[in-house]
């Protein structure tokens, strides 16, 4: 693998533990900067990773299961404003949006999204990660009633208000449980897959859009968030969260399950979990005031080791926005229309790409097995990068060909298929990957506010934009950010591919950007 010399610090051997009282030492140094930097985070030749049996695997895969049933029902409220505006934008209609209005309408469930974010850290380590995703299933069925019955565009909005918050909630909750119950070989492919059924939900939408009503459509997005709180009453807790609430006996029967009964196993990461709280507690004071937590909150945000990879994520995420991700998302079936004119069939083109975001995300899944994050992620910039331009220059110089329509059509699916299967997929990943145990909750709430403040700036300002520069000048900024996105993972994203959640923690304890470019 490149750059070895990235991530550097000594390693734990989980399967070769036989003294807990090593582990607790190696973890407290870690924590205490005591480790000798030079080491490589990537000597890989005397380290030998847990691999759970069968039965863990699926367990494992049940547990994701539930998560991946509400992932598809949050992405359905994403793409149901490229269902709705066509429709409100027809003069016969029951309600009639302009675009100024259908703006709005589109961005609002951005806006609700944040307030959700900021209020899944409290939540995530209140009531558990379990516990928060069933409490977001509930104003996500909410939500789909409102709209479901609305008569009017403020009750619409509302609605869309109700379900962002909703999705907002559910975001770090689902990666953070993701990431703390899967095995590290198996973390990629399973917390990959929720973007997979995130774009899923998008594509049912799309595909119900064409063939109903929006309302019809609205009472049909409530079938997948009931499914899932029912689905997760049946899973357990996350077992790091156990430890934290001072549950052992509960978190070693929920390992017990999640990684098919091997004691051995079971009883390594219990010390290792439980050495990482002790560590984390030896940090925080108790018996706070209110005022102390919130002064405690933001020194938290502000530590190195939780401020590095939250300005990494909040970076690449920035760029991800302006590269257009979710921009053909919210407005999938204009922006078609823009591209493709009256010969183009808008709801099929947008349904097509959909599948195509859905198809990639799942391979991206699977490529996480066995490619590098920092490979797939330069990739799939760079693979954006290209279509985008190379749409951009084709939109500009076409003479209006026959052959247009399908080298557009084409163009406009490469870019989609190359942006799904990075730069979509990575975010969600990094967010359960880089973010210290005892800061997933807020750091990760405050990383999805500032994304989604950002998705509702983009969402909003983007048929203005349009309206000046037209679509190439659109996919001119998309092309450029998608540049200087791989330009910003080569020079900053550490590789964490097989390695521990713990290791990737203490990793960041040392880091610093420019040590990054630093290759032997």
């Amino acid at each position: 693998e490149e750059r070895h010399s990235m991530l550097g610090y000594h390693p734990v051997d989980y399967v070769k533990v036989t003294q807990v009282k090593n582990v607790c030492e190696d973890i407290e140094n870690n924590n205490n900067n005591n480790h000798n930097k030079s080491n490589s985070f990537y000597d890989k030749h005397d380290v030998s990773y847990y691999s759970s049996n069968s039965k863990g695997v699926f367990a494992q895969c049940l547990v994701t299961g539930a998560v991946l049933l509400l992932a598809a029902g949050g992405g359905m409220p994403i793409g149901y404003s490229a269902v709705l505006l066509p429709q409100l934008a027809e003069e016969n209609g029951t309600m009639h949006a302009d675009r100024e209005l259908g703006s709005w309408i589109a961005s609002v469930h951005s806006l609700a999204t944040p307030i959700g974010s900021l209020m899944s850290g409290p939540l995530l380590d209140g009531i558990g990660r379990r516990g928060s995703l069933r409490f977001s299933a509930i104003p996500l069925s909410v939500g789909w009633v409102i709209i479901g019955f609305s008569q009017n565009i403020p009750c619409l909005l509302i609605g869309r208000a109700i379900s962002g918050f909703a999705v907002g909630l559910m975001a770090v909750p689902a990666q953070v449980l993701l990431g703390e119950m899967a095995d590290p070989g198996l973390r990629g492919f399973l917390t990959g897959n929720k973007l997979a059924f995130y774009c899923l939900g998008i594509v049912i939408v799309y595909a119900l859009g064409a063939s109903f009503t929006w309302n019809t459509v609205a009472f049909c997005g409530t079938i997948l968030p009931v499914a899932a709180l029912i689905a997760l009453i049946l899973i357990p807790e996350s077992p790091a969260w156990l430890v934290k609430q001072k549950k052992p006996d509960k978190a070693k029967k929920a390992l017990l399950w999640l990684r098919g009964g091997n004691i051995e196993q079971v009883n390594a990461e219990m010390a290792i979990l439980e050495a990482r709280v002790k560590a984390d507690l030896a940090r925080t004071a108790t018996n706070m005031s209110w005022t102390e937590q919130i002064s405690s909150a933001i020194s938290t945000i502000f530590d190195p080791s939780v401020f590095k990879p939250l300005t990494i994520i909040n970076i690449f995420n920035t760029l991800q926005l302006i590269s257009g991700t979710y921009v053909i998302v919210f407005y999938g079936v204009n922006l078609v229309e823009d591209i493709g004119g009256d010969s183009m069939n808008s709801y099929l083109a947008a349904v097509i790409t959909a599948i195509i975001r859905f198809l990639f995300s799942s391979v991206a899944s699977v490529l996480l097995l066995k490619m590098g994050r920092r490979n797939l992620g330069i990739f799939s910039a760079l693979g954006t990068a290209s279509s985008s331009l190379i749409l951009a220059g084709y939109m500009l110089l076409k003479k209006g060909s026959s052959v247009d329509i399908y080298v557009v059509g084409i163009l406009l699916l490469l870019y989609v298929a190359a942006n799904t299967v990075g730069l979509m997929t990575l975010p969600g990943l990094m967010v359960a990957e880089l973010l210290p145990q005892r800061a997933r909750g807020i750091g990760g709430g405050c990383n999805f506010f500032l994304f989604n403040l950002l998705l509702f700036i983009v969402t909003k300002v983007f048929p203005m934009v349009s309206e000046k520069v037209g679509v190439a000048g659109i996919f001119t900024i998309f092309g450029t950010s998608a540049f200087l996105e791989a330009v910003f993972i080569y020079v900053a994203l550490p590789e964490t591919r097989n390695r521990t959640l713990q290791e990737i923690e203490d990793y960041f304890q040392v880091f610093v950007l420019y040590s990054v470019c630093q290759i032997k």
